[in-house]
């Protein structure tokens, strides 16, 4: 079975240092865009792209599941 795509939204400290590790950890994710301003750090993700956007992330039909990590306020 192929892993599920997932998009992360928000690549400051929660998703870097817990979601994005945690997404990659698990054998059926497969960590596929992340929507940041940091595209430098992103490229650093094998198999991930950065997005500017959410919708431009979602552009993608393959994403399957969002993970939001982004500030409450």
């Amino acid at each position: 079975m192929a892993p599920i795509a997932v998009a992360l939204v928000g690549y400051g400290y929660g998703g870097r240092v817990f979601h994005a590790p945690l997404i990659r950890a698990v054998p059926r994710l497969k960590l596929s865009a992340v929507v940041t301003s940091r595209r430098e750090q992103v490229a650093a993700i094998p198999g991930a792209r950065a997005a500017s956007t959410l919708t431009e992330a979602l552009e993608d039909p393959a994403i399957q599941l969002v993970v939001v990590v982004t500030p409450t306020e």
